[in-house]
């Protein structure tokens, strides 16, 4: 057995389809908003950044809270492991989610 072939078994007990695809998502789109933030090059366009940088937020929200339903399906079944790694995973975005509504916030408040 491979070792990808080892991770993806591992994986697929921790999390479902549902929380991964919300994962990649939110890591996909904070990508995505990191590299047309580089091309930013004046401060008319602050007031788009605090709408990118909301919606960075959502998705980091969205993904935490399918970690958090992922963590409570693995307390149900008796799976300290993987409840644990869940947890850590959705104290992770919900931690980037903060950040990312806060700087939202200050954001809008320098573009009116």
């Amino acid at each position: 057995m491979s070792t990808l072939t080892r991770l993806r078994s591992r994986l697929r007990g921790v999390i479902s389809l549902g929380t991964f695809v919300a994962v990649v998502v939110a890591v996909g789109v904070s990508l995505v908003y990191l590299a047309w933030v580089a091309t930013i090059r004046n401060s008319e366009q602050i007031g788009e950044l605090s709408v990118g940088t909301f919606v960075v937020g959502l998705s980091c929200a969205f993904a935490s809270a399918m970690l958090t339903i992922s963590m409570i399906r693995a307390i149900r079944g008796a799976r300290d492991g993987r409840a644990m790694l869940a947890a850590l995973l959705a104290g992770g975005f919900a931690i980037a989610a903060g950040i990312a509504f806060g700087a939202s916030d200050v954001l809008g408040k320098l573009a009116s």
